[in-house]
C-alpha cells in the first residue's frame, strides 16, 4: 500500500480524462442574451431555458456504451467504453483495451473514489474531492456536480435570451452558479424556434465562453429519438455522437454511443469496487 503523490500519464488515463471531460460537456449549458443583447429574467427564451433544464432534471440514471478517438499533439488515438450513471453521486466509468477486455474503470459513489488500472495492477481509493477527481479531470468539480453533467443535466439558468440564427435558434444562458462569468456562459444552436416543444428541441451545438473566444465547442452531429424507460410512449432526443475541441489545448475528441438508455434501472453495486487480491492499493489524499 502507497500514498499517490503524481498521477502516472499513461495513454489510457489521457483518453480517460478527455472522454469524460466530453460527456460533462455534452450535458452542460449555461448563459444568455436577448436579440437586442439584453439578459432576460422572464420571457420565451428564458422558458425555454427552464424547461431544457427541468427535461433534463428528470433523467435520473443514464447507461451507455460506444467509442471515443481524440487527437491530441498530433497524435490520434481510439477506444470503447462504458458508463453508468446515477444520480446524485454515483458512477462507473470502463475503458477497454482493442481486445475488449477492461483496462481502466472508475467508480465513485457517496463521496468516495475507487479505481482499477488493469495493466498496472493497481487498486485506487479516496475522498472524491475535487482535487482527486481533478487528478483524471482538469475541472474543479464536486462529485455530484460531475455525476449530473454526466447524466446530461444542464446548468440552471438565471437569465436566458435568443436570437434567430439561419432558421434556427441561438439560445444563450446565464447560469445561476456563477453569473458574472463569462467562460461560464453557453450558447446552445436549436433547431427550431422558441415556440417549440421542450421535449423535441434539439441542440445542434454549443459553445462555453466568450463569443468568437469559446473554451469549449461541440457539435452533435447525429440525433436520435429514444424511449425512457421509466416512462412507456416518451420519446426524447439524445446525441448518438459528439464532437469537442478544446481550442486553447487544440484537442478534438469524438464520441460514438452504440447503445444508450434514459432512466433505465440501475443495481447500486454497480457502484462498488473490491480490490483484487494481487492489486497494489493505491491511496488518494
Amino acid at each position: 500500500m502507497r500514498r499517490l503523490k503524481k498521477w502516472p500519464s499513461d495513454p489510457l488515463t489521457a483518453f480517460f480524462r478527455l472522454a469524460i471531460l466530453a460527456v460533462l460537456a455534452g450535458g452542460c449549458a449555461s448563459g444568455s442574451r436577448d436579440a437586442g443583447g439584453h439578459r432576460a429574467l422572464e420571457g420565451p427564451a428564458m422558458d425555454l431555458a427552464q424547461e431544457l433544464y427541468l427535461r433534463a432534471e428528470s433523467l435520473k440514471t443514464l447507461a451507455a456504451r460506444g467509442a471515443a478517438s481524440y487527437e491530441t499533439e498530433g497524435r490520434r488515438r481510439f477506444f470503447r467504453f462504458e458508463a453508468f450513471v446515477m444520480k446524485p453521486d454515483r458512477l462507473q466509468f470502463t475503458a477497454f483495451d482493442p481486445a475488449g477486455r477492461p483496462a481502466f474503470r472508475l467508480v465513485a459513489a457517496d463521496g468516495r473514489l475507487e479505481g482499477l488500472i488493469y495493466g498496472a495492477r493497481q487498486y485506487f481509493t479516496g475522498p472524491a474531492s475535487p482535487e482527486n477527481l481533478a487528478r483524471f479531470l482538469p475541472l474543479n468539480l464536486t462529485l455530484d456536480q460531475l455525476v449530473a453533467l454526466l447524466s446530461g443535466s444542464i446548468t440552471r439558468p438565471l437569465a436566458a435570451g435568443a436570437r434567430t440564427v439561419g432558421g434556427n435558434t441561438e439560445l444563450v444562458l446565464i447560469p445561476a452558479e456563477f453569473p458574472e462569468d463569462e467562460n461560464e456562459i453557453w450558447r446552445l444552436r436549436l433547431s427550431g424556434g422558441l415556440d417549440q416543444p421542450p421535449r423535441q428541441a434539439v441542440i445542434l451545438s454549443a459553445a462555453r465562453g466568450p463569443a468568437n473566444r469559446p473554451n469549449l465547442s461541440l457539435r452533435y452531429p447525429t440525433v436520435r429519438e429514444l424511449p425512457r424507460a421509466d416512462a412507456p410512449g416518451l420519446m426524447e432526443p439524445f446525441p448518438a455522437s459528439v464532437e469537442a475541441e478544446w481550442p486553447r489545448e487544440k484537442q478534438h475528441l469524438r464520441l460514438t454511443y452504440d447503445e444508450i438508455s434514459l432512466n433505465p434501472p440501475l443495481d447500486p453495486s454497480l457502484f462498488a469496487l473490491t480490490s483484487p487480491a494481487d492489486f497494489e492499493t493505491v491511496l488518494l489524499p
